[in-house]
């Protein structure tokens, strides 16, 4: 593991055909947080029989707010970095050496860049990110966070940036970070982010927002 203590958060709604598959990888890599956002499936019961740190949500909370109460969860729990990786299979564990490798190097934020994308407003994004800030893929999900930085913001999410708000505060402040390429796998079924009008929309306001917020 090295000299970090490193933990995986696993934000997770409706994923019951993928988790037990996602969780059995991962425990070769880190200990590992699953937010179970309030599933209507069997995601929660089959997350239960394995040896994780679950939290439910009270009532369906988003993606966001699900990953922001998994990673102070991993601040709670004296956690130096968390690692956030998607519930829907489309990550592969085998990248995970490469963000190991960066954390150990001394970058406090990582971010993973996909080798698939589908949605046409990520292509975008992923344009207008790169050219103003510097980040390939601001929406992947596989990213990680120096946890002892991350303290200075207490925020993880203050607008519905689909989970850039905190990386661009990490590099507003001057923190060092690093892209890395990563496989992505096409999922089988629709995502649970939201169809091709209403992700389209929320990702385009994520853009909008992070000019005003950065």
């Amino acid at each position: 593991m090295g000299r970090f203590k490193i933990v995986t958060v696993v934000p997770a709604y409706n994923e019951e055909k993928t988790i037990i598959n996602v969780i059995k990888e991962l425990k070769n890599c880190s200990d590992i947080i699953i937010v179970d956002d309030d599933s209507e499936d069997q995601t929660f019961e089959l997350a239960k029989k394995n040896n994780t740190i679950l939290i439910k949500n009270p009532e369906n909370l988003g993606y966001e707010k699900s990953l922001q109460i998994g990673l102070f969860k991993a601040i709670e729990l004296n956690y130096d970095f968390a690692i956030t990786f998607d519930a829907d299979g489309q990550h592969k564990t085998s990248d995970f050496k490469k963000f190991e490798n960066l954390i150990e190097s001394g970058y406090d934020l990582i971010l993973g860049n996909r080798s698939y994308i589908e949605r046409f407003s990520e292509k975008i994004g992923k344009i207008i990110f790169f050219r103003k800030w510097g980040i390939k893929d601001p929406f992947c999900g596989f990213k990680a966070y120096n946890l002892k930085k991350m303290k200075e913001f207490n925020f993880f999410e203050r607008y519905k940036s689909v989970g850039t708000d905190l990386s661009l505060s990490f590099i507003k402040k001057g923190y060092k970070f690093s892209n890395v390429d990563i496989v992505t796998l096409k999922r089988k079924d629709n995502s649970k982010f939201g169809n091709m009008i209403s992700g389209n929309y929320k990702i385009l306001k994520s853009i909008f927002m992070s000019y005003f917020f950065h």
